[in-house]
């Protein structure tokens, strides 16, 4: 099961139009409306079906009648704070899709049936659909707006479907100085949150960058590194979220994140199977839809260590998507792992490996990304559906200019028998093919 809470493809006005509500139900992914009044209070529902029926039942049907003369008024329903359990357990049986309801009787989400899919601002992600390919800019922006803006235009150029930004609170998230001293083996630590100090945008400059996405036409996504950013990026209104491998561990944060009931792509790096396995447990009582990303740790990662074939055991354990976060250099192994089946690649953007910070030296260059789009592009379409052989037009063509033929070597009367001796294999292929010379001898 899982629970939505952006659910306004799914809503219509009572007095709204059957022809809206036919727009509505045959753009979203489940053939159904939820009919509500003006206080959102929710009064019936309509599917695909009961307008087809209504469509047989009444003569010269009038589409520009309102929908709540046609809404089933008797429908199941469920409180959105009753127990998971409870509003999977009405989930059974043929209801695919189920209205979640305040105490006023608004309709306020929607728990339906788990899918192999997770759709991100419109873009459907999984099997059978474009790899979703990830910018990750994090904070290689530097810290400066500008610098944020020319990379968001980089990753439109280089035709990636998502620009993703990193969001944290710094006095949140991290100890004082006094609680981790001066120990030489501190010093790591000391040094990444001056960076990360240094290179923050603030929120106000993050929603500017994510208003600045949508003007250029790439999807923005953040992760949220604690509770405070996660409502900041709330109170903006992302279509999703993305969670670093370092907060699969952490419950609490993605109890918090999953609970916003929107899709999450989840990094697994530096997790054992046993916590990978918690981490989905967790998710699917929160009713959420993720995809899991196989992830490697290490900066840069060595190729050894990677194991893209784990992404075989995420999409076992968690049935949805799943990918490939790269922390290794070069395009090779995201290229790679689209082969093996990776629904998502994110791969760290950079305009300068040069730069101060520790995700430059293992991104790519906006020319090298726009390569690895392109080689994935190539790749998706050469992997093909592997259902059957198919003969292409090309083949067809070819089959004459460097195919063969069965040639008769002597002249033939009628009546003659035709014998093997009389057959010879030559060029061009318009004829009968060799392997048909059964069929003629004799």
């Amino acid at each position: 099961m899982i629970i939505k809470k952006e659910i306004s493809g799914y809503l219509i006005s009572e007095f709204g139009a059957i022809r809206a509500a036919l727009t509505k139900i045959d753009k979203n992914e489940d053939g159904i409306i939820f009919c509500v009044d003006d206080k959102g209070v929710l009064l019936g529902v309509l599917t695909d079906g009961d307008i087809r029926r209504w469509l047989i039942a009444v003569a010269n049907a009038d589409l520009d009648q309102s929908v709540g003369k046609i809404i089933n008024r008797n429908y199941v329903v469920a409180n959105i704070t009753d127990r998971p359990e409870r509003i999977e357990t009405l989930l059974k049986g043929t209801l695919e899709v189920l209205p979640l309801i305040d105490g006023h009787g608004c309709c306020v989400a929607m728990a339906c049936k788990r899918r192999p899919t997770i759709n991100i601002g419109g873009q459907r992600i999984g099997a059978g659909y474009p790899t979703f390919v990830i910018a990750e800019i994090g904070n290689n922006h530097q810290g400066s707006l500008e610098m944020a803006k020319q990379l968001v235009d980089e990753a439109v150029k280089a035709n990636a479907n998502c620009a993703k930004f990193q969001m944290r609170n710094m006095k949140s998230l991290y100890q004082p100085d006094s609680a981790h001293g001066r120990r030489a083996e501190d010093l790591g630590t000391q040094y990444t949150l001056d960076l990360l100090s240094r290179f923050q945008l603030t929120n106000d400059d993050m929603f500017r960058v994510f208003d600045y996405c949508y003007s250029v036409g790439i999807q923005p996504l953040c992760t949220a590194w604690d509770i405070l950013s996660l409502n900041a990026l709330e109170s903006y209104g992302l279509p999703g979220y993305k969670t670093a491998s370092a907060d699969f561990t952490n419950h609490e944060l993605l109890a918090a994140i999953a609970n916003c009931a929107k899709p999450i792509i989840c990094s697994t790096g530096m997790c054992t199977d046993a916590e990978i396995k918690q981490g989905i447990d967790l998710l699917r009582r929160c009713g959420s839809q993720f995809a899991l990303l196989q992830c490697n740790s290490t900066y840069p990662a060595p190729f050894k260590d990677i194991n893209l074939r784990y992404m075989d055991r995420l999409r076992s354990a968690g049935e949805c998507p799943v990918g490939y976060s790269s922390h290794d250099r070069g395009i090779n192994v995201a290229v790679a792992a689209v082969t093996l089946g990776a629904n998502i690649i994110e791969k760290h953007f950079t305009l300068d490996r040069n730069l101060e910070g520790s995700d430059h030296r293992v991104s790519l260059l906006p020319a090298e990304f726009g390569e690895m789009v392109e080689a994935i592009r190539q790749v998706e379409l050469a992997l093909g559906d592997g259902d059957r052989r198919e003969i292409t037009q090309g083949e067809l063509m070819n089959r004459e200019t460097l195919g063969k033929s069965l040639f008769v070597n002597c002249d033939v009367n009628a009546g003659d028998v035709i014998t093997s001796e009389m057959l010879e294999v030559r060029s061009p292929g318009k004829g009968l093919q060799p392997n048909r010379k059964i069929e003629i001898v004799g």
